[in-house]
Protein backbone atom coordinates (compact mmCIF):
# COMPACT_ATOMS: atom_id res chain seq x y z
CA UNK A 1 0.00 0.00 0.00
CA UNK A 2 1.46 3.07 -1.11
CA UNK A 3 1.02 6.57 -0.06
CA UNK A 4 0.27 7.55 -3.56
CA UNK A 5 -2.97 9.38 -4.25
CA UNK A 6 -4.59 8.88 -7.61
CA UNK A 7 -4.48 11.93 -9.86
CA UNK A 8 -8.25 12.37 -10.02
CA UNK A 9 -8.52 12.33 -6.26
CA UNK A 10 -5.61 14.70 -6.02
CA UNK A 11 -7.32 17.05 -8.51
CA UNK A 12 -10.63 16.94 -6.62
CA UNK A 13 -8.79 17.41 -3.35
CA UNK A 14 -6.87 20.35 -4.82
CA UNK A 15 -10.09 21.83 -6.18
CA UNK A 16 -11.80 21.38 -2.87
CA UNK A 17 -8.75 22.64 -1.09
CA UNK A 18 -8.70 25.72 -3.29
CA UNK A 19 -12.44 26.11 -2.95
CA UNK A 20 -12.20 25.57 0.77
CA UNK A 21 -9.36 28.05 0.97
CA UNK A 22 -11.36 30.55 -1.05
CA UNK A 23 -14.40 29.87 1.07
CA UNK A 24 -12.41 30.36 4.29
CA UNK A 25 -10.81 33.48 2.83
CA UNK A 26 -14.21 34.77 1.78
CA UNK A 27 -15.71 34.00 5.18
CA UNK A 28 -12.70 35.52 6.86
CA UNK A 29 -13.13 38.67 4.75
CA UNK A 30 -16.88 38.70 5.47
CA UNK A 31 -16.13 38.35 9.18
CA UNK A 32 -13.60 41.18 9.04
CA UNK A 33 -16.10 43.39 7.21
CA UNK A 34 -18.78 42.47 9.73
CA UNK A 35 -16.39 43.30 12.59
CA UNK A 36 -15.50 46.64 10.94
CA UNK A 37 -19.21 47.42 10.54
CA UNK A 38 -19.86 46.42 14.13
CA UNK A 39 -16.88 48.45 15.32
CA UNK A 40 -18.17 51.43 13.36
CA UNK A 41 -21.63 50.94 14.86
CA UNK A 42 -20.17 50.55 18.31
CA UNK A 43 -18.02 53.63 17.85
CA UNK A 44 -21.10 55.56 16.70
CA UNK A 45 -23.09 54.26 19.66
CA UNK A 46 -20.29 55.18 22.08
CA UNK A 47 -19.97 58.61 20.48
CA UNK A 48 -23.72 59.24 20.72
CA UNK A 49 -23.75 58.02 24.33
CA UNK A 50 -20.86 60.32 25.16
CA UNK A 51 -22.69 63.23 23.54
CA UNK A 52 -25.85 62.37 25.48
CA UNK A 53 -23.79 62.09 28.65
CA UNK A 54 -22.21 65.48 27.97
CA UNK A 55 -25.66 66.97 27.35
CA UNK A 56 -26.98 65.46 30.58
CA UNK A 57 -23.92 66.74 32.43
CA UNK A 58 -24.41 70.22 30.98
CA UNK A 59 -28.13 70.17 31.82
CA UNK A 60 -27.35 69.01 35.34
CA UNK A 61 -24.70 71.71 35.68
CA UNK A 62 -27.21 74.33 34.50
CA UNK A 63 -29.76 72.94 36.93
CA UNK A 64 -27.26 73.12 39.79
CA UNK A 65 -26.26 76.67 38.86
CA UNK A 66 -29.92 77.71 38.69
CA UNK A 67 -30.63 75.99 42.00
CA UNK A 68 -27.58 77.61 43.58
CA UNK A 69 -28.61 81.01 42.24
CA UNK A 70 -32.14 80.53 43.61
CA UNK A 71 -30.66 79.44 46.92
CA UNK A 72 -28.46 82.53 47.04
CA UNK A 73 -31.51 84.65 46.22
CA UNK A 74 -33.50 83.01 49.00
CA UNK A 75 -30.57 83.36 51.38
CA UNK A 76 -30.23 87.05 50.54
CA UNK A 77 -33.98 87.52 51.04
CA UNK A 78 -33.81 85.71 54.39
CA UNK A 79 -30.86 87.86 55.43
CA UNK A 80 -32.73 91.00 54.40
CA UNK A 81 -35.83 89.86 56.32
CA UNK A 82 -33.71 88.96 59.37
CA UNK A 83 -32.08 92.40 59.37
CA UNK A 84 -35.49 94.04 58.95
CA UNK A 85 -36.93 91.95 61.79
CA UNK A 86 -34.01 92.82 64.06
CA UNK A 87 -34.44 96.52 63.23
CA UNK A 88 -38.18 96.24 63.89
CA UNK A 89 -37.48 94.46 67.17
CA UNK A 90 -35.06 97.20 68.22
CA UNK A 91 -37.63 99.87 67.27
CA UNK A 92 -40.23 98.04 69.37
CA UNK A 93 -37.84 97.90 72.34
CA UNK A 94 -37.11 101.60 72.00
CA UNK A 95 -40.83 102.38 71.75
CA UNK A 96 -41.55 100.30 74.86
CA UNK A 97 -38.73 102.06 76.76
CA UNK A 98 -40.17 105.45 75.84
CA UNK A 99 -43.69 104.39 76.88
CA UNK A 100 -42.39 103.04 80.18
CA UNK A 101 -40.45 106.26 80.85
CA UNK A 102 -43.52 108.38 80.05
CA UNK A 103 -45.71 106.17 82.20
CA UNK A 104 -43.21 106.39 85.04
CA UNK A 105 -43.18 110.19 84.82
CA UNK A 106 -46.97 110.42 84.59
CA UNK A 107 -47.69 107.85 87.28
CA UNK A 108 -45.05 109.32 89.58
CA UNK A 109 -46.88 112.64 89.39
CA UNK A 110 -50.27 110.94 89.70
CA UNK A 111 -49.08 108.95 92.71
CA UNK A 112 -47.62 112.12 94.25
CA UNK A 113 -50.89 113.99 93.62
CA UNK A 114 -52.89 111.08 95.03
CA UNK A 115 -50.66 111.07 98.10
CA UNK A 116 -51.15 114.83 98.43
CA UNK A 117 -54.91 114.33 97.94
CA UNK A 118 -54.94 111.57 100.56
CA UNK A 119 -53.13 113.81 103.01
CA UNK A 120 -55.57 116.63 102.22
CA UNK A 121 -58.54 114.29 102.73
CA UNK A 122 -57.06 113.11 106.04
CA UNK A 123 -56.53 116.72 107.11
CA UNK A 124 -60.10 117.65 106.09
CA UNK A 125 -61.43 114.56 107.88
CA UNK A 126 -59.50 115.56 111.03
CA UNK A 127 -60.84 119.11 110.77
CA UNK A 128 -64.42 117.89 110.34
CA UNK A 129 -64.03 115.51 113.28
CA UNK A 130 -62.71 118.38 115.46
CA UNK A 131 -65.62 120.54 114.48
CA UNK A 132 -67.98 117.69 115.32
CA UNK A 133 -66.23 117.16 118.63
CA UNK A 134 -66.69 120.87 119.49
CA UNK A 135 -70.28 120.77 118.48
CA UNK A 136 -70.75 117.65 120.50
CA UNK A 137 -69.08 119.33 123.50
CA UNK A 138 -71.40 122.41 123.39
CA UNK A 139 -74.42 120.21 123.91
CA UNK A 140 -75.79 120.72 120.49
CA UNK A 141 -76.18 124.51 120.63
CA UNK A 142 -75.16 124.79 117.05
CA UNK A 143 -78.03 122.68 115.93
Amino acid sequence: MGAEVPATISFVFDRRSNSLREFVRGENENLREFIRDQNGSLRELIRSQREESKQRDEEFKRYQEKRDEEFRGHQEELDRLRVAAEAREEETREFNREILLRNEKVYTRVIAEMEEGRKQIQANTQAVLRVLDRLDGSDGLAA
